[in-house]
């Protein structure tokens, strides 16, 4: 089914369900758990972002006060959003939805909106109950046979009286399918990764590496929009939003990166495939001659290894060192005669030159390298 969201019109979340309610909180350590589905065991549900929020399995004679399934949960303090089909039981901070509408496929067309607009609560802005309820969600509606949006009178859920159109957001669902993703290339054929004789670099030395454009969330608009907003998620390339063109402020161009400088995903560094604006503490690295994106990609990983192991969220962030001493260690040009040098010294003091193409060459012999 073609997704043309032209004629979607905006409803407000609360307007569209029956119930809100924070969930009754107990703590893991209290409940014998485990990490797998047994019988009269029933899901754990906590802020966590993995395994579809469930934290683990709890023996369910344990808990008197038990959540019914066909329910949104989402973390109101994190904004992890999930869509529960069967009973659960949660831990502290989860807010519980229900609508009469709720059903697996509905669910999972408006869990994917709500993603979107996650970012707009995170931390400081926290997914609490009027924030979930004054969410406004572009939504599919109903037409009559001529095209026409329908309304009612009663304006149920919407001021306009347009009805959500939730037959075609299940069948839209239900038309979504995929292939087992497949390679050509061959585990044991993937070059060696000899780091010894690897060379120090500082990434302001091989790439442009600037702040970004620091725009809040709330400063955004998507009534006509133009490009990607960018921010600290590690999910979607870090792409949050699609918004409108802003008034005095310059995008960045396609093929640029993004890096996460702090947060809970500090290190998360995408390739930008669109024009692209970005929030606070996210930086943005451009080549400084061309790089293909295989090279990109490798760098990116090379990125994200190097702050698990040296920077911490919410301690020791990237802001002050990705353009003063944030290094990587990288392959360099060399021939028979040893490491060819720069005379230029444009990447390093010692005139060591970054071995691009070894670097392409390796990400291609990656399985799955074909598919990207």
């Amino acid at each position: 089914m073609k997704l043309d969201v032209s004629a979607w019109k905006p409803f407000r979340f609360g307007d569209l369900i029956d119930e809100i309610h924070k969930a009754k909180a107990y703590a893991k350590i209290e409940l014998t758990a485990s990490l797998h589905k047994k019988d009269d065991y029933i899901p754990f549900v906590s802020r966590t972002e993995t395994n579809n929020s469930v934290d683990c399995y709890v023996l369910e004679k344990e808990v008197p006060n038990i959540e019914p399934g066909n329910a949104i949960v989402i973390g109101d303090t994190t904004a992890t959003i999930s869509y529960q089909p069967n009973s659960f039981v949660t831990g502290d901070h989860i807010i519980v939805i229900r609508a009469q509408w709720l059903n697996p496929y509905v669910a999972m067309f408006i869990v994917s909106l709500l993603q979107r607009e996650r970012f707009r609560y995170s931390y400081g802005r926290a997914y609490l109950k009027d924030s979930i309820e004054n969410t406004c969600l572009l939504l599919p509606v109903r037409h009559d046979e001529n095209g026409a949006a329908i309304t009612e009178q009663e304006c149920r859920f919407s001021a306009e009286g347009y009805l959500p159109d939730w037959k075609w957001m299940e069948a839209y669902i239900k038309s979504l399918h995929f292939k087992p993703l497949t390679t050509k290339i061959y585990r044991q054929n993937t070059l060696p990764l000899r780091t010894e004789n690897w060379k120090k670099f500082y990434l302001h030395r091989i790439l442009d590496a600037s702040m970004g454009n620091g725009i809040d969330a709330i400063l955004t608009t998507s009534n006509h929009p133009k490009y990607n907003y960018i921010s600290r998620d590690s999910n979607g390339n870090g792409v949050v939003s699609f918004v409108d063109e802003i008034e005095g402020q310059k995008p960045f161009p396609a093929g640029a990166m993004s890096l996460a400088l702090g947060g809970s995903f500090l290190g998360s560094c995408f390739i930008q495939r669109k024009p692209f604006y970005t929030a606070q503490n996210v930086a943005v690295l451009q080549e400084k001659e061309p790089l293909s994106d295989y090279t990109k990609l490798f760098l990116a990983a090379l990125i994200r290894n190097e702050c698990k192991i040296k920077y911490q969220a919410f301690g020791r962030e990237l802001n002050a060192h990705f353009r003063k001493d944030f290094t990587l260690k990288l392959p360099v040009v060399s021939n028979e005669k040893g490491n060819v040098i720069d005379t230029t010294y444009q990447f390093s003091d010692e005139g060591y030159l970054p071995d691009w193409q070894w670097m392409e060459n390796y990400m291609k012999s990656l399985p799955y390298s074909d598919r990207i």
